[in-house]
């Protein structure tokens, strides 16, 4: 989702739309590693997924796996995705969307339609799964509340799919430049910040964006939040008080922040610390989630 992906702004509703179907890749593809299979492996939801071999067509249910699979060079084997919001990269727009005409998960007809060897979703629970595997059709459910756990899904992705050595590549990759970016964060430089995702939602211990904050330099003011993504109020957050106020691209802009009632007299709105930050690059446990964290420090100032 949304964008978090899988977070929050996953419960944004997802519109059914038809694309161009992506063909399958031989599974002679150098990206997979036949002798990786059978595979099995218990996903975030405590169900037991066996593939029996390399998976030529996929299904994904989040942004997230979409950006995923492309990173990893699979991303001619993925022939439907959730929606709209599997928009990066641009190939994925194309293809075929999954999607219910309620939005909330996808049409299993339209899913069986696809015959998918894998199905990816980073969404909890849905009769819509029980519904695949009787089919059996494999679904496998992955949630992140940290980049630690981002990182963790995209080698579990790469076993899945027999991608391995190029999800440790890719892995390898984020946890480096991600370490990189929190040497260079003096501890003098940090900040106290609030994230709205829409109209004061934020996120609290537990989320993704959380983690993606207090690596880049920021003390939430959230952290004594009893829930990942509740609700502030307007006076709460006059208390707090931030020292930076960072407005999501799936919430209102700078201008529309810095003149609500209320939240106008925060010193960051007065002092001009009103900072618009892209969603997708710190909601989606993906590949770019260090452009995220790059992204937040230059927001913040930390850096």
């Amino acid at each position: 989702m949304p964008r978090r992906s899988t977070a929050l702004f996953g419960l944004v509703l997802l519109l059914a739309a038809c694309g161009t179907e992506a063909p399958p890749r031989s599974t002679t593809d150098p990206a997979v590693t036949a002798a990786a299979f059978p595979v099995t492996l218990t996903d975030d939801e405590d169900v037991e997924v066996t593939i029996d071999s390399a998976p030529d067509r996929i299904v994904t249910y989040a942004p997230s796996h979409t950006e995923t699979l492309f990173a990893l060079g699979l991303g001619e084997r993925v022939v439907g995705v959730s929606g709209p919001f599997d928009d990066y990269p641009p190939q994925a727009k194309g293809i075929e969307h999954v999607s219910g005409e309620a939005g909330t998960e996808p049409s299993v007809e339209t899913v069986v339609g696809l015959e998918p060897d894998l199905v990816l979703t980073a969404f909890i629970g849905g009769e819509w799964k029980t519904r695949l595997r009787e089919l059996d059709i494999p679904v496998f459910t992955t949630l992140a509340a940290n980049l630690d756990d981002a990182v963790a899904d995209i080698e579990t992705i790469g076993k899945l799919t027999g991608a391995t050595e190029a999800a440790t590549s890719l892995v390898d990759d984020i946890e480096g430049q991600a370490e990189q970016i929190a040497q260079g964060i003096p501890e003098e430089a940090r900040v106290t910040c609030f994230l709205e995702l829409s109209d004061l939602y934020t996120v609290g211990p537990g989320a993704l964006e959380y983690d993606m904050l207090e690596r880049a330099g920021c003390d939430p003011v959230t952290s004594s939040a009893s829930e990942a993504y509740p609700q502030w109020s307007v006076e709460q957050l006059v208390q707090d008080d931030p020292d930076v106020f960072l407005a999501s691209e799936f919430g209102q802009g700078v201008e529309a922040v810095a003149n609500r009632p209320g939240v106008k007299e925060l010193r960051a709105i007065r002092e001009g610390r009103v900072k618009l930050v892209d969603g997708d690059l710190i909601s989606r446990p993906g590949p770019r989630m260090v452009q995220g964290l790059r992204a937040l420090v230059e927001a913040l100032g930390t850096a």
